[in-house]
């Protein structure tokens, strides 16, 4: 066997497909040690192993190589077996657990996640960018840590503000998606941050959606605002029933709010207060649900952000800006890619109006400059 080459071999015949079981296999040879090099195929899938006798760090991996997203086979459910004739292999649901400096997804296997340490022998998939080598050195290799695969990970002091959601049926169908405010990341896509999702779940796939990126794993910049909105989209080659539930949290969002709003039936879903349920055709939906903090509806008249005296609402494509205190100098719209699509000089008022903006529905930033010189910034979205 090569050194840091991953392999898959199959169980033997003999075992049973409904009750796991470990396969002992005997690895003869001398144990590797210092530097091993992997050259991956640029732009392709592949598949590593950790080639070390002992666990290695997968943060550790993802800083000083850049491998980005890590995934791990796991294929772990036995058949639903609920019910008989034809249909007795139904949602088996064949998946990865996903990794990244985020944090990681679990598959339906008890939506268990990886620790961030990478056992002795233990395989790996990830997307290469570049040809460029991949190096595993001894200091990425830790004591301990290499009898137990699965389990919640730590944060290692690093501030982390996450959110696990679940997307299942009551037969056995199961995704996890990740999303995460974390210390290093960005909202545009980062190679150590987000991950994609996988077509590796054979009837369902769950997903946020970022610059039309569709991720198991997003991470996005902090500080946190609560006027954020993240696109959630799904697949189902299954027609009925399906929840969207919080599995569980940390950071932040063990006390923030966050919503489910769903378009179809015009709902915002408190997920703190329970799973949202919901029948679905088949088919991919990538404009029906989206995620969100606060459950004021931008749009309706409401005003948002009140703080500084500066008041913005955006009601049928007008964007309405209010001053309290100071007269407003100057007013600059911007889209989230920082690009300027409006700006108007001397106002000399306490208000303005803006209409026919020529903008897609989409989110944009407002930066209002009061005659004091004071700044404000407040994010809407326009529709």
């Amino acid at each position: 066997m090569v050194a840091a080459k991953g392999y898959i071999v199959r169980a033997p015949q003999g075992f049973d497909i409904n009750i796991p079981a470990v396969y002992s296999a005997v690895f003869t040879g001398v144990p590797n040690n210092g530097d091993i090099s992997f050259t991956p195929i640029a732009t392709k899938w592949n598949l590593l192993g950790n080639p070390y006798p002992s666990a290695i760090d997968a943060d550790m991996l993802i800083n000083n190589t850049g491998v980005g997203a890590l995934y791990f086979w796991t294929h772990n459910s036995p058949p639903n077996g609920s019910v008989v004739g034809d249909a007795k292999y139904n949602y088996t649901a064949a998946d990865y657990a996903v990794y990244t400096l985020t944090g990681s997804t679990g598959t339906s296997s008890g939506a268990a996640v990886m620790l961030g340490k990478i056992a002795a022998g233990q395989g790996f998939f990830f997307k290469a960018s570049t040809g460029s080598n991949i190096v595993f050195t001894n200091s990425m290799r830790v004591v301990g840590n290499n009898s137990q695969f699965f389990k919640t990970a730590e944060t290692k002091g690093i501030e982390k503000n996450r959110l696990w959601l679940n997307f299942a049926n009551a037969e056995g169908a199961f995704k996890q998606a990740l999303i995460g405010y974390i210390e290093g990341a960005t909202n545009s896509w980062d190679q150590n941050y987000d991950a994609a999702t996988l077509n590796g779940n054979t009837y369902v796939d769950f997903y946020s959606i970022s610059e039309a990126k569709k991720l198991a794993i997003q991470g996005r910049a902090i500080p946190f605002e609560d006027t954020d909105v993240i696109p959630l989209g799904y697949k189902t080659t299954v027609a009925g029933e399906f929840t969207i539930a919080i599995d569980h949290t940390d950071g932040l969002f063990d006390n923030q709010k966050v919503y489910l709003e769903d378009k179809t039936t015009n709902t915002v879903y408190d997920l703190k207060a329970g799973d949202y349920k919901f029948t679905t055709e088949i088919g991919t939906f990538t404009d029906r649900f989206q995620l969100k903090y606060t459950n004021k509806t931008l749009g309706t008249g409401d005003f948002e952000n009140v703080k500084d005296g500066v008041l913005v609402a955006v009601k049928d494509k007008v964007i309405n800006i209010i001053s309290t205190k100071e007269n407003i100098k100057d007013v600059s719209v911007f889209d989230i890619n920082g690009r300027l699509i409006y700006n108007k000089k001397k106002v000399n008022s306490l208000e303005l109006s803006i209409s026919n903006l020529q903008a897609a529905e989409q989110v944009l930033l407002v930066k209002v400059t009061l005659e004091n010189k004071a700044e404000v910034t407040r994010k809407i979205i326009f529709k």
